[in-house]
């Protein structure tokens, strides 16, 4: 079997739409990392031996989400123009 990649995101967390908002205004999902196993079990584990930190935050809910691709390798949006591009940069995203 080959190893998934999965995304671990919280819904623990806000979000300011502005630098002039003084109160959180927005309700959103933070990501947390990525992680590789078989199944998502083995990809939270690896996820949590890589990223110790995560461990010492308040975050307590995660998701899991199984990703096709890497961020570097997904189409980019963007909202001021309304365009959207290929991502082919190399930028070094981990894992």
């Amino acid at each position: 079997m080959r190893k998934r990649l999965f995304i671990f995101i919280t819904p623990d967390g806000a979000t300011y739409s502005s630098p002039n908002e003084i109160y959180p205004d927005m309700e959103n999902f933070q990501v947390l990392g990525f992680g590789e196993g078989l199944n998502e079990e083995e990809a939270f584990e690896n996820f949590i031996k890589n990223n110790k930190w995560v461990l010492e935050t308040q975050f307590n809910e995660v998701i899991s989400i199984e990703v096709k691709s890497r961020i570097y390798q997904g189409k980019r949006f963007y909202l001021n123009n309304r365009s959207s591009t290929s991502s082919t940069s190399n930028r070094s995203f981990r894992s």
